[in-house]
Order: structure tokens, then C-alpha cells, then sequence
């Protein structure tokens, strides 16, 4: 479905979000992609205790390379 990736890892954007986690307090929180067993979702993360702030799916991504 998707290439073979060439590069050693996957680096995906991530956007800080301007608030703390309401459950370990951090301030590392961020939205990002991901894609799991339901399809691609765009996540809002805690980088520190991993809670899951807010989950939505997207569309997928356009494939590289392929028309």
C-alpha cells in the first residue's frame, strides 16, 4: 500500500498545544498524526504520561509518489 520508507526513521511534525495535561500536569502536550487499526487520527498527547487528550480521524494522507 505505502513504499517502503528509504530513511532509518519516520519523523512526523508534531505542533505544541498551549496547555498542560490535566493528568500528570506536564506541558507536553502536542498534536500529531498517527495511524492505527481504525485508520489515520489526528492525536492531542501528552509526551510525558501519554494520556490521550483529544482523538479524531482524518483523511489519509496523499501517497507519495504514486498518482
Amino acid at each position: 500500500m505505502f513504499p517502503q520508507p528509504t530513511e532509518p526513521t519516520v519523523a512526523e511534525p508534531l505542533e505544541a498545544v498551549d496547555s498542560d495535561c490535566p493528568t500528570c500536569g506536564a506541558a507536553a502536550v502536542f498534536a500529531y498524526r498517527v495511524v492505527d487499526y481504525r485508520g489515520w487520527l489526528r492525536v492531542t498527547k501528552c509526551r510525558s504520561c501519554l494520556h490521550v487528550l483529544d482523538s479524531r480521524r482524518i483523511r489519509p494522507p496523499s501517497r507519495s509518489g504514486v498518482a
